[in-house]
């Protein structure tokens, strides 16, 4: 499930997530929230240097 940040209080799966807080929601449990949540923007992967790079 892709992850959201909360912009507000959340009650989710009887445990409440803070402000800033991260939380995995379904795309229907974000849409319904609205402005509630904001998208976790990952970052790209990295792939690791090998030691032949070097």
């Amino acid at each position: 499930m892709p992850k959201y940040i909360a912009n507000a209080y959340l009650l989710h799966n009887g445990s409440v997530v803070q402000t800033g807080g991260e939380v995995e929601l379904t795309k229907e449990q974000a849409e319904r929230l609205g402005d509630k949540v904001s998208p976790v923007k990952e970052a790209p992967k990295k792939e690791p240097k090998s030691k032949k790079d070097k």
